[in-house]
């Protein structure tokens, strides 16, 4: 199930920033509140992504061996590195001396307080930087109060960065700027550790919200339709993400366990869409645009436009996944692979 959030996850970005065009005035109107509302996906992968990291930074606190900085921070880097270096470096190749300014953000992970920076990189920062908090401050926490210190201790970035939001809206920090920076954007990530904290020392909470799952599903849908709805900026970058993160969480909870059907095509789908997500996360936009590029002096239906955009983007994503991703993956510590399948990145408009 974790692989078809992360399907609808990257979906949600792909949409929002690859577009749907089907040529029919009235289909394109239907979607396009779907299409505009494409961001939330990245505050889907935040959420599950603090659930899935953290999970793993609790068991080994829980373990004989206890945590360890550095197989955490060794994984990580074969997680994402390759990929992200990879795409680096191809823009180098493409771009010339005009590429250098992204290269040291991005190496530094700092990109989201950068200029001329691919846009989409911002939230591996964040993600990057959550993660430090995570390593260091996680097991220093616990060994001070246990559980119940650190879902205390998570409430604070969650609440916290709503206020701060809202004080730099109102004060007039750039929008852009709320959106991308990190300390008005780890609450979501907060939100999914305390997920994974509620799941293993409260678990009799946890079933009790996903005995309402029917609820959660019809919540997190109201608060989709209100984001849809909802597109002034101050609006969205204040309150909004908060609502974005919160359907997101209710999403999970509802689907956390729940099994179905592999054999249905459009939960095949979403399955191959996570496993191929990080890696279309961080090209889409490159290949998206090099699609264009050559299809449009050659193409001029725009849905057969979108579909050879959506094949550019998907098959590049997938051959990178198998030629690049999984290898490095595979040279991980050897307790690492049992969760091979289950860790993800973050996916992001």
């Amino acid at each position: 199930m974790l692989d078809v959030i992360r399907g609808a996850a990257i979906l949600l970005v792909l949409v929002f920033h690859l577009r749907v065009a089907t040529g029919v005035e009235a289909i394109d109107l239907l979607i396009r509140p779907v299409i505009d509302v494409g961001w939330v996906g990245v505050d889907l992968f935040f959420v599950l992504s603090g659930l899935l990291i953290g999970g793993i930074v609790l068991d080994q606190i829980d373990s004989p061996g206890g945590f360890s900085r550095t197989r955490f921070f060794g994984r990580r880097a074969l997680r994402l590195w390759p990929v992200l270096y990879l795409y680096l470096g191809t823009m180098l190749v493409i771009g010339g001396a005009e590429a250098w300014g992204m290269v040291l953000p991005v190496t530094l992970h700092v990109q989201n307080y950068a200029v001329d920076i691919p846009s989409h990189l911002w939230s591996l920062a964040v993600e990057e930087h959550f993660y430090l908090l995570l390593a260091f401050g996680l097991p220093w926490v616990w060994r001070r109060g246990g559980p119940q210190l650190l879902g205390a201790a998570l409430i604070v970035p969650i609440v916290g960065c709503l206020l701060l939001r809202l004080a730099a809206l109102d004060r007039g920090v750039l929008p852009v700027e709320v959106q991308w920076q990190t300390p008005y954007r780890i609450d979501a990530l907060a939100a999914g550790v305390l997920l994974a904290l509620t799941e293993r020392y409260r678990p009799t909470v946890f079933l009790a919200l996903q005995a309402k799952r029917g609820l959660c599903l019809a919540g997190a849908a109201i608060g989709f339709a209100w984001l849809a709805t909802h597109t002034d900026l101050r609006l969205r970058y204040g309150l909004g993400l908060t609502v974005a993160w919160i359907a997101a969480a209710l999403v999970i909870v509802a689907l956390r366990g729940h099994r179905i059907s592999h054999g249905a095509a459009p939960a095949r789908l979403l399955m191959w869409l996570g496993a191929i997500s990080y890696p279309a996360y961080v090209w889409h936009v490159s290949l998206g645009r090099l699609a264009d590029a050559i299809a449009e002096p050659l193409i001029d239906v725009p849905l057969a436009l979108t579909a050879w955009r959506y094949t550019m983007v998907l098959g590049g994503a997938a051959a990178i996944t198998a030629c690049v991703e999984r290898p490095f993956m595979r040279l991980r510590w050897p307790e690492a692979r049992r969760d091979l399948t289950q860790e993800i990145s973050p996916a992001t408009p």
